[in-house]
């Protein structure tokens, strides 16, 4: 039985590894068709809604090019207008670190202080963003307020992300010649499943509220 069941993991685990290698080449076939830089925001969105419904069992191996397809072109304008505005706030933040490194005092450590806290939250809204994005129909800017709030409040999920992050760089380097295969697919498979656990415990105790 235990042989079985181990032999069962582990077709899965190589399923999972034939759909992340899948979904990278489409990921890069969606950059290219968007000129790579009009399709970074909609190939990323679109690898992020396949990834939840393989999770969700929402979708199947069938599925995959039909959902990334269709996905990449219904959300084409509105997660590019996204993705630039999540650039532009790192381009922003960039600056303004770079601004201050002529300053010296008490004022530069205030200001570098404040800097340190919003890059905080703005990792925190990269990490969200996307899984907010597929996972809920919100108004435009209430998915960066549903990202950062949803990771403020779920600190334990946002470490475990970069954790996995942190593991998936080590196991790039150890084997490089992984990176060309999984690598984006990867970083997104870890995020929406992270995501989806902090979404199901949300979803639970508003359930939980409204029946009490």
């Amino acid at each position: 039985m235990s042989k079985i069941f181990n032999a069962s993991k582990f077709y899965s685990l190589l399923e999972w590894i034939m759909w992340l290698a899948y979904l990278n080449l489409l990921w890069m076939g969606g950059l290219a068709a968007g000129l790579f830089v009009l399709g970074l925001f909609p190939a990323t969105v679109s690898m992020f809604a396949v990834i939840r419904g393989l999770l969700k069992r929402d979708s199947s191996e069938n599925k995959i090019f039909h959902t990334f397809v269709s996905m990449y072109k219904k959300e084409f304008v509105k997660s590019n207008l996204i993705g630039f505005i999540v650039a532009a706030m790192g381009l922003v933040l960039y600056l303004d670190f770079l601004f201050i490194q002529n300053m010296s005092g008490v004022v530069y450590y205030i200001l570098f202080t404040g800097l340190i806290f919003i890059s905080l939250v703005y990792v925190i809204s990269l990490l969200y963003i996307v899984p907010v994005y597929v996972h809920y129909d919100l108004s435009f800017f209430q998915y960066f307020r549903h990202a950062v709030l949803i990771g403020i409040v779920s600190p334990v999920i946002t470490l475990l992300m970069l954790a996995g992050l942190a593991g998936l760089y080590l196991l790039l380097v150890s084997i490089p010649g992984l990176i060309p295969f999984i690598t984006t697919s990867s970083v997104a498979f870890i995020l929406m499943s992270s995501a989806l656990i902090v979404f199901h415990r949300l979803e639970q105790k508003q359930r939980m509220a409204v029946s009490n």
